[in-house]
């Protein structure tokens, strides 16, 4: 080795240590970067001349590139601990705003305002209340249910319009991906890798996945490809885009979540986009059809015992709430072709129902069984709803009855009408007919969106149903009583519960939900952070440890120039003795 070979070690070391403290430099330079990752100069031994007999001594260090500090396995880790985190947090926003909502446990709640709704009947049974403020707190009740649904629906709108708006964001991360892919694919034409550019793409990565769960597969362009599951979103270059979109989903139309080329529905479950749609889909939609269950099965129930009730003056008419269409006034009542009933959450079942006339001047009494033929059998003996009873067929047959006129009216209620001097009741009705088609009934509507007192109540609420006939015997109070102890009453639909117990349980059961949402939230906030930290501790900058870098690399370069600094001494020494 000669004085060129030691010029050549010093020159190697001196670009060595410039490039080292330009690497600690740029690590101290985005220590707060967000998706920074710390990088690391590669250097290697220069082999030395193998023709030196007295051993091989090195031609001193070689620059082998500047390597991202970084684990993929980790960072997938990660990116899936960010998805999990995002979706459990909307998750449990769903459930806490269910919670403030129902507002359980209060003066102010369902079960407080049914206890009262029940109290009332009861005090209206025993003399100490009027009709008037029976009518009043039915009122109320169904007023409270539907701000209960519309508070529920709104909360679901506003999860809709959450969605949409994360879509819209989870795409413009997806453009941004795609145009880094070409930007890479083309800066590391030579091999070198385009360390800025890959962590902005990380960092994308990792915001598009707080959004919604993907995966990702680097190609040796040093693209990546984002999937959805197993659909793919972006391919190099190329973003086919997600965006909202209107598709049916069972018997209705809902919104979700697709690939713009081609209307692939993506199936999200994590992310913030899967959390909504988590919250949305279950929660909410749940929570809805509890409600509208619960008050779908009020209505039924206190119309059933409503509609059989009297007065002492009996009815002079009495017309249906629930209108037929022209074509399903042939059909029969349990025909699954009927939609104006079978869409109906309560349905008439196999029975009859009796009529109770009245002729004011001979006082004489007529009792009329009508007969509700839902076997769902025809005359043949076969499986069939052609011999099933039609609203047609129950007109006919009160209209048959001496004193009554009944119809079809041209909107597709059922009409009767009491001659002069008549009067008319109704009463023990196994078939439940009256109270699905709205006959004398205390309540309008199906469900928790139109539950309301029906409208010649609110009008007059002495046309109350107060009393009902029980063996040819007036009980004046009869129905007043049936009604209160409806509250304690167990019901088939509710699997043997009242319809408070129903109603607290399911508050129960939301609590439960709302518990477990939360412990999920917080273990999943813990895997997050906990492998967040193994990524600094790999990925993140130390001020201190680029600190000392720092130093070793100027050190490095002090020594250096002072390699050159000899060898052009002990030259210059040379070149005189010549």
């Amino acid at each position: 080795m000669g004085i060129g070979a030691a010029f050549q070690i010093g020159r190697s070391a001196l670009a060595a240590s410039q490039l080292g403290v330009q690497v600690a430099s740029n690590n101290l330079a985005n220590a707060a970067t967000p998706g920074y990752t710390r990088q690391s100069l590669g250097l290697e031994p220069l082999a030395g001349d193998a023709s030196t007999q007295q051993g091989q001594i090195g031609n001193g260090v070689r620059f082998s590139g500047v390597r991202r500090q970084i684990d993929p396995a980790l960072e997938a880790r990660l990116n899936s601990s960010i998805s999990s985190a995002a979706s459990a947090d909307e998750v449990l926003r769903a459930f806490a705003g269910l919670e403030t909502i129902f507002n359980e446990l209060t003066d102010l709640d369902l079960s407080s305002e049914m206890g009262n709704f029940f109290t009332g009947w009861s005090e209206l049974a025993n003399g100490t209340q009027a009709q008037a403020q029976v009518v009043e707190q039915g009122e109320l009740l169904a007023g409270f249910i539907q701000r209960l649904r519309g508070e529920m629906s709104s909360q679901r709108n506003e999860l809709n319009s959450r969605l949409g708006s994360l879509t819209k964001d989870a795409n413009e991360k997806l453009d941004q991906i795609a145009r880094l892919n070409e930007q890479i694919t083309a800066s590391e034409g030579g091999g070198a890798q385009n360390n800025p550019l890959r962590d902005q793409r990380d960092q994308l990565v990792r915001e598009l996945s707080e959004i919604m769960d993907v995966n990702t597969i680097e190609q040796a362009s040093g693209a990546i490809d984002v999937l959805v599951g197993s659909t793919p979103v972006v391919l190099g270059a190329n973003n086919q885009g997600v965006e909202l979109r209107d598709v049916p989903r069972g018997d209705r139309i809902e919104s979700q979540v697709t690939i713009g080329s081609t209307g692939q529905v993506l199936d999200v479950t994590g992310g913030k986009i899967g959390g909504v749609i988590e919250s949305r889909d279950n929660t909410v939609d749940d929570t809805i059809a509890k409600l509208d269950e619960l008050a779908g099965q009020l209505i039924f129930e206190v119309n059933k015992l409503h509609s059989t009730g009297a007065t002492a003056q009996g009815l002079s008419s009495a017309q249906s709430q629930l209108q037929i269409s022209a074509s399903d006034q042939a059909l029969s009542l349990n025909s699954p072709l009927n939609t104006s009933v079978v869409e109906l959450p309560f349905q008439p079942i196999n029975g009859g129902f009796v009529v109770r006339t009245v002729d004011a001047g001979s006082g004489a009494v007529t009792t009329t069984r009508i007969d509700i033929d839902l076997d769902g059998i025809d005359s043949t003996g076969q499986p069939g709803f052609t011999d099933d009873t039609t609203i047609t067929d129950i007109a006919s047959d009160i209209d048959a009855i001496q004193g009554l006129t009944a119809t079809v009216t041209g909107d597709g209620r059922l009409s009767i009408q009491a001659q002069p001097g008549t009067s008319f009741t109704f009463g023990e009705d196994s078939s439940g007919v009256l109270a699905v088609l709205g006959v004398n009934s205390y309540f309008s509507g199906t469900d928790a969106t139109d539950i309301a007192v029906s409208d010649q109540l609110a009008e007059n609420p002495l046309k109350l149903m107060t009393g009902r006939y029980e063996n040819d015997t007036f009980l004046e109070n009869g129905t007043s009583l049936s009604i209160a102890e409806l509250q304690d009453t167990g019901l088939d639909a509710f699997e043997g519960q009242d319809i408070g117990a129903f109603w607290r349980t399911a508050v129960q059961q939301l609590s439960v939900k709302t518990g477990s949402a939360r412990v999920l939230s917080e273990s999943a906030s813990l895997v997050r952070d906990s492998v967040e930290s193994q990524r600094l501790a790999l990925s993140g900058v130390d001020t201190d440890e680029e600190a000392v870098n720092l130093l070793q690399f100027q050190k490095a370069y002090t020594g250096a120039a002072r390699i050159i600094q000899t060898t052009n001494e002990m030259l210059d020494t040379l070149i005189n003795l010549i």
